[in-house]
């Protein structure tokens, strides 16, 4: 494999795991629920309200995952112990289908085990949560209600750290599932 293919896998594999779009909203919504920075307590509630509800739907995001039909069409649903899970499954007749749940097809073992929830699962929602609270706990104006007294050197450092663990963690471990806002793997 050439380093310019492992660059673009694992630039790829970042963006997946980075909750970038959910880090845009939360910078939306920020200078509304902390009032441009000038925090009492319905500020502080607010915005950490806003911060975990966002948190929440970034991490559950991981465990969703898509999957295309002999027919062209893209189906996506949450990845559990026994398969995908999409309740249009069951009226849809889609070989690999078990109820609810698609299961993959008898004859592929890869396939079958690649819809099933995994310890990498967990890995990259708990990177995508550290990373979304991490890089919307430390920016302006949240810094300003929750840290007013912080040194600059800690909101220079830590956010450009965590992106480093989470980056070296993508690039010798997870691979990211095709959830949901999220283009089709040629493999899928």
């Amino acid at each position: 494999m050439s380093s310019k293919k492992v660059v673009t896998d694992v630039l790829t594999q970042l963006s997946n795991v980075l909750p970038t779009g959910t880090f845009l909203v939360f910078q939306v919504l920020a200078p509304l629920s902390t009032n441009n920075g000038k925090c009492g307590r319905v500020e502080v509630v607010l915005t950490a309200f806003t911060l975990t509800l966002l948190c929440a739907l970034c991490i559950a995001s991981c465990f969703t995952d898509s999957y295309k039909a002999e027919n062209g069409v893209v189906y996506y649903g949450f990845v559990t112990r026994r398969g995908l899970w999409n309740p249009n499954f069951k009226h849809a007749l889609i070989s690999g289908c078990e109820g609810s749940y698609y299961v993959g097809q008898v004859e592929n073992r890869e396939d079958n085990l690649k819809y099933q929830l995994e310890m990498d699962d967990f890995v990259n929602a708990a990177l995508s949560g550290v990373a979304l609270a991490t890089f919307s706990l430390l920016t302006e104006p949240v810094t300003t209600c929750f840290y007013p007294g912080i040194q600059q050197s800690i909101l220079k450092t830590v956010p450009l750290l965590v992106g480093l663990v989470i980056g070296a963690v993508c690039a010798f471990g997870t691979t990211p599932r095709n959830g949901i806002g999220f283009a089709m793997a040629p493999s899928h």
